[in-house]
């Protein structure tokens, strides 16, 4: 997850740099495994993404 396309597969939104209007939410979005449960990192992220997704509808 980032703004460059180089080293990141999606934005901070969760839309894929690589093809357009895929969204990608969950833990394929984090760059390295955690340490500690990311249960609210996650629900936090994709609720987020969902926000972001509906308002392009």
């Amino acid at each position: 997850m980032g703004a460059d396309r180089a080293t990141a597969v999606v934005n901070a939104d969760g839309l894929s740099h690589a093809h357009s209007n895929l969204w990608v939410v969950g833990s394929a979005v984090f760059p390295t495994a955690g340490t500690a449960n990311p249960t609210l990192t996650l629900a936090a992220l994709t609720l987020h993404t969902a926000d972001k997704l509906a308002a392009t509808l």
